[in-house]
């Protein structure tokens, strides 16, 4: 399990747009299709593996689902740290704040 140790919420925020969006999804200029499009049954055939691997993933997935059951959805950010906040807050076993990095 990750927690977040240097800005919670700006780290939750960064990953919740990565996960509904991706980093470089371009999903603006392209139109979804189904599998009732021609195309699809083109692309099934190309990518024959490919295709049994996303149905595995698919599965794995299903059954990963039994790992987090029970987790609340904002346990990253239990006993997360904030260098960031003010004031600041530490675990109790102490953090080093990571150091900006300045360009020379």
């Amino acid at each position: 399990r990750m927690t977040y140790h240097v800005n919670p919420t700006n780290q939750e925020a960064c990953r919740n747009r990565l996960m509904s969006g991706g980093s470089n999804s371009n999903s603006k200029n392209k139109k979804p299709f189904t599998e009732e499009d021609p195309a699809w049954a083109l692309l099934a055939h190309q990518n024959n593996f490919d295709m049994q691997l996303y149905s595995y993933i698919e599965a794995l997935f299903e059954e990963q689902d039994a790992f987090v059951e029970g987790i609340p959805d904002e346990f990253r950010k239990i006993d997360g740290t904030c260098c960031k906040c003010d004031p600041p807050t530490f675990p109790p076993e102490g953090f080093t704040c990571p150091q900006a990095v300045k360009n020379q």
